[in-house]
């Protein structure tokens, strides 16, 4: 199979995410360079298109490739570092004592490593386009932008900027190789996007990636990126609302909250993501709904931080864009957003005491068309049509955990994990196929992360995460 001729993938079930949410028994998706050709029943599409090669999808599952609105790249390197022994439930002891001392130690060759571990476990998981938050100065932007382009996958890159006075900064312990000064994280950001922004035939975008607004910020920061994205039509993505420290704070500013403290500094609108929003309540979704922002749930990585859920059933309720994140390996210790499906709809149903407030089908358009809109090209990706690119995956059915399929959208979301993920198709080209990788080396990165991790940890002073059982 080549990598960049046209194709057609046959005899699957696809999962369409059209506007009528067809799903096609004995379907084939024919692609010719980076777009889909065709889409619909196996004779009908191979009649259309004898010329194609034909490759025989039978007990696939077919759908486009997923989204992940949150992802910090540079954590890779800390999976699981968060369950250390002397783990706090206080989030600034953890942002300040262990995360933020360890990206600081990270050098961009570090930053391109961890980089290149995140996006091989996404892809070979299935996901085909994220929007990293937050890539810090120190991580070489660079070297992360030429992983995205030559791994394949589509990108949208939060470029850091930040304003925390260097009061704050030497009150908390804030690390210098984490601080930058704001007017240099600005223009960095707008030299990126210069450079980057509509690279690799589209896949890459530039992004503002804001820290959070809350006590640690200068607000004047804010209003000035929300009035230079909204000048030159870029977009932003912001962890926002997220934990109930941020309402204090907004109020203690005059605001009724945080999220109305974000609409007044002009962060919160139809160009942003908001990471979280786990601390938002009834009219704060009421108003989020008014503004237009997108929402990225991190359903697993809240469950492992006991924050408590976002209020993703209100949203949706409300029209708000709900769309899904990984976030980092830090909290979620993993990038598998296909097995993070289930945790969303058992969390909301949960809490709500009812298996109906919240159904696969919704939670796929969340995983899949909601994170196109989050990105800002839902004419682009995130269903299955003919015109639109070609960013598609298949699962492998044929094991024990997917069978017998009474319902393939049902089977995706609550059954299907990343190891089932057999072929990953983004912008026509084959990335992924029989779950080996195509774009990267992966025993290479892999030994790469093992060599650098303790090395990072040494820099940052930062103990290592041990069993809190006898290590003989």
């Amino acid at each position: 199979m080549s990598a960049h001729s046209g194709f057609i993938f046959a005899h699957a079930t696809l999962i369409t995410m059209d506007s009528e949410r067809r799903v096609i028994d004995d379907g084939a998706v024919a692609v010719i360079g980076d777009s889909i050709a065709a889409v619909g029943k196996t004779a009908d599409v191979v009649r259309r298109f004898p010329e194609l090669q034909v490759h025989d999808y039978s007990g696939h599952i077919i759908s486009p490739g997923l989204i992940d609105t949150h992802v910090h790249l540079s954590q890779a390197f800390f999976r699981g570092v968060g369950e250390r022994n002397e783990r706090s439930d206080n989030f600034h002891e953890w942002l300040y004592g262990l995360t933020l001392p360890m990206e600081g130690a990270m050098t961009p060759e570090d930053g391109a490593a961890s980089a290149s571990l995140c996006i091989l476990e996404m892809l070979k998981s299935g996901t085909t386009s994220f929007i990293e938050c937050m890539t810090s100065e120190n991580h070489g932007f660079d070297g992360i932008a030429e992983t995205c382009v030559n791994s394949g996958i589509r990108a949208a890159l939060g470029k850091v900027v930040m304003d925390v006075p260097a009061a704050y900064r030497d009150k908390v312990g804030w690390p210098m190789s984490a601080w930058f000064d704001p007017d240099r994280t600005i223009s960095d950001t707008l030299a990126a996007h210069k450079k980057w922004n509509g690279a690799a035939n589209g896949r890459i975008q530039v992004w503002f990636g804001c820290r959070t607004a809350d006590d640690s910020a200068n607000p004047d920061l804010y209003r000035q990126v929300a009035k230079i994205a909204k000048e030159r039509g870029m977009r932003l993505t912001i962890h926002h609302s997220e934990l109930e420290s941020d309402n204090a704070y907004a109020r203690s500013l005059g605001y009724r909250s945080h999220m109305e403290f974000g609409i007044d500094l002009g962060i919160v609108g139809p160009n942003a993501v908001l990471a979280h929003c786990t601390a938002a309540d009834e009219e704060d979704v009421r108003m989020l709904a008014k503004a237009g922002a997108s929402v990225s749930t991190n359903a697993a990585n809240n469950a492992v931080s006991a924050w408590g859920p976002t209020p993703v059933v209100k949203m949706l309720a409300e029209g708000v864009n709900v769309a899904l994140g990984c976030d980092g390996t830090a909290g979620d210790a993993n990038m598998d957003l296909l097995r993070d499906l289930r945790v969303v709809c058992h969390i909301a149903r949960t809490h709500a005491k009812t298996r109906n407030c919240l159904r696969a089908e919704t939670v796929l358009e969340m995983a899949t068309i909601h994170g196109a809109r989050a990105l800002g090209i839902a004419d682009q990706v995130g269903s299955l049509e003919v015109g639109k690119k070609a960013d598609l995956i298949t699962i492998d059915t044929d094991v024990p955990h997917l069978t017998p399929i009474w319902n393939p959208v049902a089977t995706m979301v609550f059954a299907a994990q990343g190891a089932d993920v057999d072929t990953v198709v983004v912008d026509g080209k084959v990335v992924v196929r029989n779950h080996e990788i195509l774009t990267m080396d992966q025993e290479a990165i892999v030994a790469d992360a093992r060599r650098r991790m303790p090395e990072i940890a040494r820099r940052a002073a930062v103990p290592a995460s041990r069993p809190r059982w006898p290590v003989l």
